[in-house]
């Protein structure tokens, strides 16, 4: 769980082949009916859905709530597939079946075949206009990550026609393929920078305005690494008490890196 924009989280997620669970964006609602008062906190739930255990005391406490409840999936059976689905981020996947379940559920499974349905909608529709909105910042290569499993979704999912016509417009972008290679070698150079590793992600992001000239995103990274040379971060090393003085993550004047762009 995190409180992060989404934007910061989309950068984090595109370094990343996988991260093995799902990540959810707060928004208040959670944290209150978990009584969470600050981070990091742990939270048991049930199959059941009921909440055995909430709290950040040690893993003692953690396998003592375990035992309040039985192990198990808070899905039916029937919608395992679909949850599986959802829980990888293949919307196309869970739409599919979904699709195949429209008669012969009981009232539990049609109530949860429902929220599978809503929360497919929304959050495709939402992923749609996420990529858009990337595209008008010149990050063609991630919104392309956006948009184009729910442009080639079978079936169609309710935003497909807005994904397609979006990629469509993303490809008739000139130098295309440019675009889509600087934006991999971009987003290893955020994977440095989150990494604390400044130097090496300025480096990075050098390379990409060199590799990837006259495209978008070589302007976004020329822009992104000047910042991080402008705030001093390039050099900063995480075990120096004086890089972290007042938590700034500036480079002191023993680490600091002078580093030109040109």
């Amino acid at each position: 769980m995190t409180d992060e924009q989404v934007d910061v989280v989309d950068k984090w997620f595109a370094t990343k082949k996988k991260t093995g669970y799902p990540i959810v964006i707060l928004d208040g609602q959670l944290e209150k009916v978990l009584g969470v008062q600050h981070f990091p906190f742990t939270g048991v739930i049930g199959p059941d859905g009921n909440l055995s255990y909430a709290g950040d005391t040690p893993e003692t406490a953690i396998k003592a709530g375990m035992k309040g409840t039985k192990p198990g999936s808070i899905w039916p059976k029937k919608l395992m597939s679909a949850a599986t689905a959802l829980r990888n981020g293949k919307l196309g996947d869970a739409w599919a079946e979904l699709q195949t379940l429209k008669a012969g559920l009981d009232d539990r499974e049609q109530k949860v075949r429902d929220g599978f349905t809503a929360y497919v909608t929304e959050s495709s529709t939402d992923a749609v206009k996420q990529a858009q909105d990337l595209f008008k910042k010149d990050m063609i290569w991630l919104a392309m990550k956006k948009a184009q499993p729910i442009a080639d979704a079978k079936p169609e999912l309710p935003a497909t026609p807005d994904a397609v016509k979006l990629v469509a417009d993303m490809k008739a972008v000139a130098k295309f393929e440019d675009e889509m290679k600087g934006g991999e070698m971009y987003g290893a150079a955020l994977a440095k920078e989150d990494a604390l590793e400044y130097l090496d992600a300025v480096t990075a992001m050098k390379d990409v305005i060199k590799k990837s000239e006259g495209t978008k995103i070589a302007e976004v990274a020329h822009k992104h690494a000047q910042d991080l040379i402008d705030k001093g971060m390039v050099g900063y090393s995480p075990n120096c008490p004086k890089c972290n003085e007042n938590k700034t993550k500036k480079a002191c004047p023993k680490h600091a890196k002078p580093v030109k762009l040109t």
